[in-house]
């Protein structure tokens, strides 16, 4: 099934510790071929290449913008203790008055107003941690891009659908049209002829009448250009790329330029004309396939 090349996916998660929220945004518009335009905090710039790689796994062609906000949320900071300074602070006092025989004893509020003892902190989560959780969150964005690109594909389709079902059926007007063209073409020339009141032989004018139809036979562009619709149709149902999709198109436009000029014939012409008109439709709808 084809998709569209526009889309929007969004996601978010909260970190822990810390409460931080990863908020990841992806928007995707037509482009002729994939770029990716990355937004990311500093805490994850050095991930830019394991970000591009996920996006081409999904995504195939487009102008791709993947936004990533890190925001901190309101969490105090917390008290914490220097363990390993509280022991040493321990030590060294005993020391001292073990060697140099000093009185007294080292107390909480002497030990907790010592410079490092206690600090403030507030809590973080390690860099392979923010990025453990951001990859979950990019794949989620992606996955819901992903859905809406397949959503605006499928209505695509039907409108291709409906506009190649227009075209056969013109085709099929210009099919029946030239049966009568060609009658027509030899009551035209055995008027003609009488008019001009020569005696005609008449396996001249057969000969003449079957020289215009070799001349004019359009047998082998319709039969092409069917089996384009056909071609266009199948490839509806597959995953084919919008450029797969405009190469078929625009056979469908060339088959119809030679018809109409073999053609020379009023009703054809006018049906060729909107053949084209539905061609040309298709090709601006195609531009928005992936």
């Amino acid at each position: 099934m084809i998709r569209s090349m526009t889309g929007v996916g969004r996601a978010e998660a909260v970190l822990r510790p810390g409460n931080s929220r990863i908020t990841v945004d992806i928007r995707s518009v037509n482009h002729k071929f994939l770029e990716l335009i990355p937004s990311l905090p500093s805490e994850l710039a050095d991930y830019e290449s394991e970000i591009r790689e996920l996006v081409r796994r999904r995504v195939r062609r487009g102008y791709v913008q993947v936004r990533v906000n890190l925001e901190e949320m309101t969490e105090g900071p917390r008290l914490v203790v220097d363990h390993r300074l509280v022991r040493d602070y321990v030590r060294l006092a005993r020391e001292l008055q073990k060697r140099y025989r000093i009185g007294g004893e080292l107390n909480i509020n002497t030990l907790l107003s010592q410079p490092g003892v206690v600090a403030c902190q507030r809590p973080q989560a390690s860099r392979a941690q923010l990025w453990r959780v951001c990859r979950r969150v990019i794949v989620q964005a992606l996955s819901q891009l992903v859905r809406m690109k397949q959503t605006e594909g499928a209505a695509l389709a039907r409108d291709l659908r409906r506009r190649i079902h227009r075209i056969r059926q013109a085709l099929k007007e210009i099919e029946r049209r030239v049966p009568k063209r060609l009658q027509e073409r030899r009551d035209n020339l055995v008027a003609q002829l009488k008019e001009l009141n020569v005696e005609a032989n008449p396996r001249r004018v057969l000969e003449e009448v079957a020289f215009i139809t070799e001349r004019l036979d359009i047998h082998e562009e319709c039969v092409r250009l069917k089996s384009h619709c056909s071609m266009f149709l199948r490839a509806l149902t597959r995953v084919s790329s919008g450029k797969k999709l405009d190469f078929i198109a625009q056979e469908m436009l060339r088959e119809t330029d030679t018809l109409a000029a073999k053609a020379r014939d009023l009703v054809i012409s006018r049906r060729a004309i909107e053949i084209k008109g539905e061609i040309e439709r298709l090709k601006e709808q195609v531009r928005n396939v992936e």
